[in-house]
């Protein structure tokens, strides 16, 4: 497996850190998803549908618990990541873990899994 060819992204506000892991890419985001995060956001998940089939990446999981805010813009980038991913016809896996103390996350995380339920799931972390 080749490693990694997207980097981590800090912002004031916004931190995005991938690991690779066992076929796992592990994507942690911390700070406020507003809309000053949506665009690096949005081109980073753009990245990593690159990365997918390029490092047979079975799990792609995103460790939300550290965001205190995540805008509409933010979940549409991720709305755009599994769309990408489907439309590839890739049958890798998104898992987003979530703080069972922000409820929040779950309640907007939830429409993602609507979505696509065999590819998407919502753990509490």
């Amino acid at each position: 497996m080749n490693s990694l060819s997207v980097d981590p992204v800090v912002t004031d506000s916004f931190w995005i850190e991938p690991a690779l892991k066992d076929g796992t890419l592990s994507v942690k985001l911390t700070g406020r998803g507003d809309m000053a995060a949506a665009t690096p956001l949005k081109a980073y998940v753009k990245a990593l549908e690159a990365e997918v089939p390029r490092l047979s990446v079975g799990t792609v999981e995103f460790d939300v618990r550290g965001l205190g805010f995540m805008s509409s813009s933010c979940l549409k980038a991720f709305i755009g990541l599994i769309c990408g991913l489907v439309g590839h016809g890739l049958k890798c896996r998104i898992r987003f873990v979530t703080d069972p103390s922000l409820t929040w996350q779950r309640r907007s995380l939830k429409p993602l899994d609507r979505m696509c339920p065999e590819l998407v799931s919502i753990a509490d972390g």
